[in-house]
């Protein structure tokens, strides 16, 4: 086959990649924030009968692994509240990491997290504020 018989079909197969992607259509789903319209209204009450009790609540059942720690270092966790590295809630995967780095207490979500806040201090130390 000659060259310029390929080249409609190379514009054509281009094109469909342009407009359709090159991976297999992934099935509809809806978006996270549509999962949460979804829901039973009986597992969760919107709009302003919240209390503030409730979400107390529900914050101390995500961050359950602060229960662990000495009241002393739990209110310094719940302070800080997010681990630099990964960006989530201390206390929801298991009890926090406290690190002292360049002389500031710094509270890490696991071990995992460890080798990347010692690495780069001033990065992860820069978003605490």
């Amino acid at each position: 086959m000659r060259l310029s018989n390929r080249v409609p079909v190379l514009i054509a197969a281009s094109l469909a990649v342009g407009l359709f992607g090159c991976s297999p259509a992934a099935p509809n789903t809806p978006p996270a924030s549509a999962d949460h319209e979804s829901h039973a209204h009986e597992e969760h009450v919107h709009g302003s009968e919240h209390s503030a009790a409730d979400t107390a609540s529900s914050m101390e059942e995500q961050m359950s692994g602060l229960k662990q720690l000495s009241p002393e270092d739990y209110k310094s966790a719940m302070a800080q509240h997010i681990c630099p590295v990964s960006g989530e809630m201390l206390g929801t995967m298991d009890a926090p990491k406290k690190f002292d780095v360049e002389g500031n207490s710094v509270w890490i979500c696991c071990d995992g997290c460890k080798d990347k806040l010692l690495a780069a201090p001033d990065k992860y130390l820069a978003r605490l504020n």
